[in-house]
């Protein structure tokens, strides 16, 4: 008959149930750096924000603390060595996933913003696009028409990171960067428009904002689009 491999009760009490192993930071400090700068070449910034920063904490924290609770610990030694590398592979895809937050480039190892990133719920922002042709018509543009092979609603939910951004205070680093990306969506989208319309091309296009404040009373009527960004025709040639 195989020997039992249960801890006697009394070693089983004798053992402290959390304490802090230092030598833990070894392994862990070193994976928390290579996570967090991962995460901004994926994100494609140089420089993380104090948030992505403090999440990161957070999760170090975390980690060390479950590795220093005795049944986690014991749980996890317990495995394989290769089974506890894949493991730890996993968790370690895991968190640079969510510090990305771009789950298009890290699927399967998605941002979960449900907690960690609230929604502001008493606000509803959104974008429309206003092009103005050679005789000064306005014309409204929809990216949804001339990208037929992008879902729309995919469309909004990448505007609506960026823009987040793009109207954030002035001397923010992600607030250049976002309106970055906007100039180069407003390029593409009027290159496109001009192509799909030789016989009216755009000479300017803009992205106007739209804020809602509906749970401050504010009626939809008086909502008022602020012009975000502008680009004309010869800077999409």
């Amino acid at each position: 008959m195989a020997e039992s491999a249960v801890v006697p009760v009394r070693t089983l009490d004798r053992m402290p149930r959390w304490r802090f192993d230092a030598s833990l930071g070894r392994r862990l400090v070193p994976a928390w750096l290579v996570a967090l700068g991962l995460a901004q070449v994926v994100h494609g910034s140089a420089v993380p924000q104090l948030r992505t920063v403090v999440e990161s904490l957070v999760y170090l924290a975390l980690y060390w603390g479950l590795l220093g609770f005795a049944p986690v610990r014991r749980w996890v030694m317990g495995m394989p060595s290769p089974h506890r590398a894949v493991f730890a592979g996993f968790v370690f895809c895991l968190t640079v996933g969510q510090l990305s937050v771009k789950s298009r480039a890290t699927f399967p190892f998605t941002a979960w913003t449900m907690y960690a990133r609230p929604e502001y719920a008493e606000r509803l922002d959104y974008y429309r696009y206003r092009g103005t042709d050679a005789a000064g018509r306005e014309v409204a543009v929809d990216p949804a028409d001339e990208w037929k092979f992008v879902n729309s609603a995919e469309i909004a939910s990448r505007v609506k990171l960026i823009g987040r951004a793009a109207i954030a205070p002035a001397d923010t680093p992600r607030r250049r960067e976002a309106r970055r990306k906007f100039r180069d969506f407003l390029q593409t989208l009027l290159r496109t428009y001009n192509r799909a319309h030789p016989q009216a091309p755009l000479r300017s296009l803009e992205v106007l904002h739209y804020a809602w404040d509906f749970r401050g009373g504010q009626a939809s009527a008086d909502v008022v689009p602020e012009p975000l960004l502008r680009i004309e025709a010869e800077d999409a040639p």
